[in-house]
This record gives C-alpha cells, structure tokens and sequence, in this order.
C-alpha cells in the first residue's frame, strides 16, 4: 500500500560544507582522533605501509605518553587560548607584587579553564559548568586547532610534503550519542582547519567500541580464537572472514576512570570542607589538579589492587602535598585536621568505596550486553581496553563475575590506545566492517486517513486525517553497510508541487505517531514534483534511507522525471544543544 506525504512546505537542512571535489585516490594516510572527556590522542598510518600504525606520544608538557590532557586556558574574553593539554591543567597562578597569595581573591580573573566540553554533546552527562561567554563548540574547535598543530608536526616529520587534503580524518564518538552529534563534531573539525573546501568528506565517523573490537581482532589469534566473538568496549561483535559483525546493540555510560577521581575529589570536600575545596577550585585551581593526578593517580588509584592484605593505609601531607588548600579550610573541618597534623588518612574501604560505583556500572554494562547475547552463538572472548582497563582492581571484579560465562577475559596489546589504533584501522579499511545493529527506528511522517476506532482524538486534522509515523528501518536491525530501506510515497494532492520528507527517529520498536513520547526529528529532505496535470497523484517518489559508514544518507528519486535528491542526516534541524 503506498503512503501519501507531507505537502506542507518546511525548512531543509543544507549542508554548511562546499561540494566534495577531491576524488578518494588522493588519500595517502589517515589520522585517527581519539577526542576524550579527560585525555585526548591520536594516531596514524601511511596508506602504503598499513600495518604500521604509530600513536603520537609527543605532547607539551607530557612527553612519552599517549594522550594529554583535554584542556584549555582562555584569556578573560575566552577568544584567545593561552594554553592546552596538561600545561592549562596545572598552569600556576600569577603572583602579586610581593610573591604571595591572597586570600579571598581570585589570582586570576583574566583566565578562565575549560575542560569536560566533551559531556555537552551527551544529553544524559552532568554538564560542568563553562564560563557563560564561551559556548561549547567553540572550545571543542579550539581544542582540535590545536591538535591540528601537533599533527601537521608530526606527519611533517614522518613524510614531508604531505598535505591535510592527504589524509583521512576518523572521529571516535561514543556508542551513546545521538546521530545529529556527529554534524556537531563535523562542524567543529571544519572549523579547525582539519577540513578544509576540496576536502569536505575527508572525515569519516566511527563508534568507540567498533575502534577497540577492530583493535582486538590482531590479537585474537594470540588466544586461539580463528573465528568466534569478540566483546570489547562493552560491545559484542562477531569477527567472520576478517570482518566484524555487530550481533547486539551497542551501549556505553560515563564510567571511566575519571570518575573515580571525581569519588576522590567528593571524599576531600567531606573531609576539608566543600566550601575550602571550592575556594582552591577557583583561587589555586592547578593545585587542586596536581593534588588528584600527581597524588591520588599515582599513590592511590594505580597501585590499588582491591586486596586488603596488600593494602597499606595511606597518608595524605596537605603540608606538603596541598599547602595551597590549608588557608582555606574552617571551622570544624580545621580543628580536625590541626589535631592529626594536617594528614588525612585514606584506608582501604575508603578507598575501595571510590571505585565500586564505576566498577558496578561497568559491570551491569557488561551483564546487560552479555544478556543481549543470549540465542547467538556463545561469547568466546572479552577484551578490555582504555585506561581504566589497567586497573588491577577492575580486572580483578570483572573476572570474577564472569568467569563462568566467558572463557578469556584480557586485555589486548595497549589498551589504552586500542580506541584510536582500531580507528585508523577503519579508517585504512573500512570494508573491515561488513553490518551494524541500529540504535534507533527510522520513519517518515505520512498523513493518512484518521481511523475513529484506533487513532486518538487529539491527533484529528480539521481534514479528517492524521499525521502518523511510517516505519522504514527498526531499531535492533542488522544492518550492512550502505544497505537502503526504502518505500514509494504519492503526493497528497493533484496539485502538489514540493514534497517534504520529514525523517523521525525514536528508540520505540513499532512507533504509531509523530507525537509519540521520544519521538525527534532528525532531518528533513525536500523534492521538486513534475507538473503534470494528467497524472494527478500519479507521481511517486521513492524516498530511502541508506546506512553507510556512520552517518545516515536520504535518497528521494521523482519516478516521472527520474530527478534525485540527497541529503546526509546528521543534525538535529530543532537545533537542539
């Protein structure tokens, strides 16, 4: 049965980018960008030697590691950035002229940090707190101008003479965002300068579970496992013929090990006072950092294995450690610590007690996929990556839960990088990835004739019609790359001579109407129709949505002209932050 469409005109999405001139051939290496809430990296292989994949680990201020901090120091406008990586984080304070600190005033009006931007784009996170003239996208374009600065240097080094309209750009964004993010994150690379007008579509999306599962696959003979499934980044997938296939819906949360220095810093604003603690945030903010990175990482959370027996209590020196933070500190909180010298002890169940809220939600992560599972084939293999994976405590709380149900649970070969080496993995080969599963139902909205004995009342037209929901793709399918579900519409008048394509999503299996609770647009595609009077509503359109790489693709096809329409859907055209 065919649909009639929306004849009512409304505002299309346009892309803000240039047409695409720069033909694929001229790509000579990809650059994955691992873009974190806390650290950020990257990585990169020639085309000609794929198997090299080298990961940057030269950054100011943190020589020799893999990532540095995602963090910016503004000016007092926030136009221009002073600082970036770990060098904003922990930037000292400005003196006054006598070389001492004064209370009650902040050292540093003119400055202001930004970190944690990343959580903007993720509806559910906790959103921090930026200064109210610096807007999000700004300070995620800011951010990657800078790393654009560090990359240019280092394929320079590697291969010089290469140029940006060279390379193929891979984003990783979390399995949990929305689809209209990826424009976001679109627009923001192109205003770095990472894209530029000849290379529009030299930037290619993939999700951070698929990174590390295609990370994992080069290790995979290493336990044995010629073919079987791989669960990695909480995401069960398939590997067949060198190849994933995604066999459930992929999931993630904010559990990294971020937030359990967030359970660290909460501990100290009990213990000093949540008053003095804000004061350090805004007055002595680098000595608050040093205190959670340079004391806390590498005293407390590293070494902590979830064994008592190993365990030792630990003491924390505000003398020596924080000094900054003493004069700050007040009433009951300060006789406390007067009394025990200024040393807070942190034992083992206080510590332990830092962990168990990320470890438990990581854990349910784990059960869920697992449960997803049942009725394909059996889980042979779980692989952990990220940072957080080499934390003795986690490894240990995740064997033993599921021991029982998955024979081999370890880590692959730098875990920590696995995310950003598996994307340019993807990015070299992007066949590697032969199906998705949808995180979300696809439809169209249709007018079609109210039905009294089913339709609610409060959704009738003054025509006698209703605006409805028709269903095109279901979320939980399996889908192949660039695979098309379409059907064929008829305008709803003989007069028509634009139709408007309206595309919904919503995590409902079997949606019935527009207004349904969860439903949102996510792009609209318009269509010129043929003016032939003799036909009447005799003028189809097929309209489709194809499900490429990690963006969606509309097609709309006048079936009398044989014109075609496209659109990539990857914003939110309610514009919605």
């Amino acid at each position: 049965m065919k649909s009639s469409y929306r004849q009512q005109f409304s505002q299309s999405y346009s892309s803000p980018y240039p047409p695409y001139t720069s033909p694929s051939e001229d790509i000579r290496a990809v650059v994955a960008i691992d873009f974190g809430t806390t650290y950020s990296g990257f990585a990169y292989a020639n085309k000609l030697s794929p198997k090299n994949i080298d990961t940057n680990s030269r950054w100011s201020g943190r020589e020799g590691l893999s990532k540095t901090n995602t963090v910016l120091l503004y000016d007092s406008t926030c136009t221009e950035v002073l600082k970036w990586g770990e060098p904003a984080l922990v930037h000292e304070p400005k003196k006054n002229r006598n070389n001492v600190r004064e209370l009650g005033s902040p050292l540093l009006p003119q400055q202001h940090v930004a970190e944690r931007f990343k959580l903007y784009l993720d509806e559910n996170a906790e959103r921090l707190f930026l200064p109210p003239n610096l807007d999000y996208r700004k300070a995620i374009s800011d951010y990657l101008r800078k790393m654009k600065g560090v990359i240019e240097e280092t394929l320079d080094k590697r291969w010089p003479g290469l140029k940006l309209s060279q390379v193929l750009f891979v984003l990783c964004v979390p399995a949990e965002w929305k689809p209209h993010t990826k424009a976001i994150m679109r627009d923001c690379a192109y205003k770095a300068g990472l894209l530029n007008d000849s290379i529009e579509s030299h930037l290619e999306f993939t999700t951070e579970p698929e990174a590390a599962a295609l990370h994992c696959l080069s290790v995979i003979e290493e336990h044995n496992l010629s073919e079987g499934v791989v669960f990695a980044y909480f995401c069960v997938i398939q590997r067949s013929n060198v190849t994933l296939k995604e066999e459930t819906e992929r999931t993630g949360d904010l559990c990294g090990s971020t937030y359990v220095d967030q359970e660290f810093i909460d501990f100290m604003g009990r213990t000093v006072g949540f008053t003095a603690l804000q004061r350090l945030r805004s007055y002595a903010y680098g000595d608050l950092q040093k205190l959670v990175h340079r004391f806390f990482c590498e005293n407390v959370k590293l070494p902590f294995t979830g064994d008592p027996d190993e365990f030792e209590t630990i003491e924390l020196d505000l003398e020596s450690k924080c000094p900054s933070l003493i004069k700050y500190i007040t009433g009951a909180e300060r006789t406390n610590l007067e009394n025990n010298e200024w040393i807070i002890e942190l034992e083992f169940e206080t510590v332990k007690k830092m962990f168990d809220p990320v470890v438990e939600k990581i854990i349910k992560l784990i059960n869920n996929q697992l449960l997803d599972f049942k009725g394909h084939r059996k889980c042979m293999a779980m692989f952990l990556v990220g940072g957080f994976s080499e934390s003795t405590y986690l490894r240990k709380r995740v064997r033993e839960r599921f021991q029982g149900h998955v024979p081999i649970i370890a880590s692959p070969r730098q875990p920590i990088a696995a995310i950003v080496k598996g994307a340019v993995k993807y990015g070299l080969d992007m066949s590697l990835v032969e199906s998705r599963v949808l995180k979300w139902t696809y439809g169209v909205e249709v007018k079609a004739d109210f039905d009294i004995r089913n339709d609610p009342q409060r959704l009738r037209t003054n025509d006698n019609k209703i605006w409805k929901f028709d269903l095109l793709a279901v979320r939980g399918a399996h889908v192949a790359v660039n695979q098309t579900f379409s059907k064929e519409y008829k305008p709803l008048g003989a007069n028509q001579t634009m139709a408007v394509f309206h595309v919904y999503i919503t995590k409902e299996m079997r949606p019935r109407y527009i207004k349904d609770a969860g439903m949102r647009i996510l792009g609209t595609l318009k269509i010129a129709l043929s003016r032939t009077p003799s036909l009447g509503r005799e003028r189809p359109v097929e309209f489709g949505l194809t499900f490429g790489t990690m963006e969606i693709k509309a097609t709309a096809k006048n079936k009398v002209t044989g014109e075609i329409y496209h659109a990539t859907f990857e914003l939110d055209v309610k514009g919605k932050k």
